[in-house]
């Protein structure tokens, strides 16, 4: 009895006891989820060196995004490297997409992690998906500029109305934001410290980063400055000082300083005759009403890309001559789809504006990017209430840092300037040569970016930036919408019918006119057997070597043309190649007399060869001539 009473009291005291434990604490999921990778690759082994995933993130007024994530490991992984964060620019852009399509390594030896920000790229939610469309189309409909800033305000305006009835607003966006979700992401990853590799608007993200966070990272590369408030300038004065890179650059070229004088001259004559007179461009289904603001665009556009900037002067002199035959590659460039998610890019500055509107000065921010006035005033209002992004102080950065500022680059603030505050942890290299995106195809300037990411303490920029070719100003051009679509398929490794049998007739008229009796006449030397060469033979000869020297010269042209990097194979063959055309159609003539004569003579071999050859010439023809 003792005994039941006794196992009774401790029942209820141990019920008690567990009465008064808490409840187990659920631990929350995990912020980022690994998932299958759906990006293309360039090979199955890039495939097995990408891991995806999404991020989940959450404003405080209970907004939710997921952002995509993709890691791609090193080729050769290097021991105790830290990865490499890449942070894309924009706002709106994206590059998690395009990690699997290259199978070298962005830094040899590091991890490279990317992600689409808020509203960008592959993560969701996305905004006003036909917004992008919308504008281009104003942009080619507006019969003047008034209404096309209207239209533009318009639009926006809806989109803003979409974006705030779905629950969003710029307090769910900005630089800060960002900054939050990249800690977070750091954190799921278990990632100690890693490098930033920034871009443009990137870079705003990466110096607020060291401000608020510099523990959290090894090295800061700077590509392309997107201006801080105190150095931000008028972008009509910004186009300008512009406009004399450009010049300087057109001096360095022989003939095009000749050709087309001072560039801003040029640019303000192509300004004044479209005020007096806007300039019809192609017809359907592209066609353009080119306006004065439309030709600021228009040259903002041209200003990001070699090809296009090669043409530049070109385009500015058919525009102040009222020529517009050559305009129509301009207008299919403004018109482009572009990959920029423009609800997330308007959002993300609106959220920012604190940080570049200056009261009494132009408003640069809107100007640069194409918001009209009073768009971000009437985002909700929620702007000024928003935290702006920093600029680390001079004092607290101990974080090594690279500056790359491009010469010709539009957006270009005083880099010099920000290297001053930075202070000395900092260094600036700037390429007189580059454009907005320093790091870039040139394999130099990705080495540079190497070499600072493997040993930012001890970085010196290397040599090979003084051997690295300068942009090239066309100053003639003839275009041929064949050669153009003839190059495009032999950039992507697509050879049409015409170039192929072109290259096949040169190498069999070679082998039957040139190499197979020059081997046939070791040999016999070798051998100790006399070697008689008729006169026909050794005129035919020497007319097949002249004829492929001009051929050579003319690859070696096409070769320049594409290591410049310039329009001219975008649409057509460059001007310098009509000589070696017309050298090579010249020796067609005593090329026929040779084939008369050969066959007279019954030397079926280099008959051959030059009838192989004379067939070469005529497809070349046959590229020029046929539509």
């Amino acid at each position: 009895m003792i005994r039941l009473m006794f196992l009774g009291v401790l029942s209820l005291f141990v019920a008690s006891t567990r009465a008064d434990e808490p409840p187990p604490v659920k631990e929350p999921p995990p912020a980022f989820t690994a998932q299958p990778c759906d990006v293309a690759v360039a090979s199955a082994a890039v495939a097995t060196r990408l891991q995806c995933g999404t991020l989940k993130v959450q404003s405080p007024d209970g907004s939710v995004f997921q952002l995509a994530v993709v890691r791609k490991a090193a080729a050769e992984p290097k021991a105790g490297a830290a990865p490499v964060l890449y942070l894309h620019g924009g706002p709106g852009a994206e590059i998690t997409r395009f990690l699997g399509l290259s199978d070298g390594d962005f830094v040899p030896g590091h991890e490279l992690i990317a992600i689409d920000m808020r509203g960008s790229g592959r993560s969701t939610p996305l905004f006003c998906p036909q917004l992008a469309a919308n504008l281009n189309q104003l942009l080619q409909q507006s019969p003047d500029d008034s209404s096309l800033l209207l239209q533009r305000h318009d639009a926006l305006l809806q989109c803003q109305q979409q974006m705030l009835a779905q629950g969003y607003s710029p307090a769910d966006f900005g630089t800060v934001q960002t900054v939050q979700d990249l800690e977070l992401l750091r954190e799921q990853l278990n990632i100690e410290k890693w490098h930033l590799y920034s871009v443009s608007y990137g870079t705003v993200v990466a110096l607020h980063y060291l401000a608020v966070a510099p523990k959290a990272i090894k090295s800061v590369t700077l590509d392309s400055v997107y201006p801080p408030d105190e150095l931000l300038t008028s972008f009509k004065l910004q186009q300008d000082q512009w406009l004399r890179q450009l010049d300087q650059l057109c001096r360095q070229q022989p003939g095009c300083s000749q050709r087309f004088g001072e560039m801003p001259q040029l640019f303000n004559r192509a300004l004044a005759r479209l005020s007096q007179s806007p300039l019809q461009i192609g017809a359907t289904p592209v066609q353009m009403l080119l306006t004065p603001d439309k030709l600021r665009l228009a040259v903002m556009a041209a200003a990001t890309a070699e090809q296009p900037l090669s043409l530049l002067p070109l385009w500015l002199e058919a525009v102040s001559q009222g020529k517009p035959a050559l305009l129509l590659p301009w207008a299919q460039l403004l018109s482009e789809p572009t990959d920029l998610q423009l609800a997330a890019a308007m959002a993300t500055e609106c959220a920012d504006r604190k940080r570049f509107y200056q009261q009494g000065r132009a408003d640069s921010l809107e100007q640069l990017f194409g918001l009209p006035d009073g768009v971000c005033a009437a985002f909700a209002g929620v702007a000024a209430a928003l935290q702006p992004p920093l600029v680390p102080e001079t004092a607290k950065v101990r974080t090594p840092v690279l500056i790359l500022a491009g010469g010709l680059d539009l957006f270009q603030p005083d880099s010099l300037v920000l290297s001053q505050w930075l202070g000395p942890h900092s260094q600036l290299v700037a390429v007189p040569f580059a454009l907005h995106g320093v790091r870039g195809p040139d394999p130099c300037l990705r080495k540079m970016v190497s070499d600072f990411v493997r040993a930012p303490e001890r970085f010196g920029p290397p040599a090979c930036l003084k051997q690295t070719a300068i942009p090239y100003l066309i100053t003639d051009l003839e275009p041929n919408a064949r050669l153009a679509a003839e190059s495009a398929a032999l950039s992507q490794r697509k050879p049409g019918t015409l170039v192929l049998a072109l290259v096949t007739l040169l190498v069999a008229g070679a082998l039957f006119g040139l190499i197979w009796p020059l081997l046939a006449g070791g040999w016999r030397w070798l051998a100790g057997t006399s070697q008689h060469w008729s006169r026909p033979e050794l005129l035919s000869g020497g007319l097949i070597g002249l004829t492929l020297c001009a051929w050579g010269g003319l690859a070696l042209v096409l070769w320049q043309g594409l290591e410049r990097q310039s329009a001219e194979l975008w649409l057509g063959l460059p001007v310098d190649s009509q000589l070696w055309r017309l050298a090579v159609l010249k020796l067609t003539v005593p090329a026929l007399a040779m084939v008369w004569w050969l066959a007279r003579c019954q030397l079926w071999r280099p008959l051959l060869a030059q009838l192989m050859l004379l067939a070469g010439a005529w497809v070349a023809l046959a590229l020029h001539l046929l539509p």
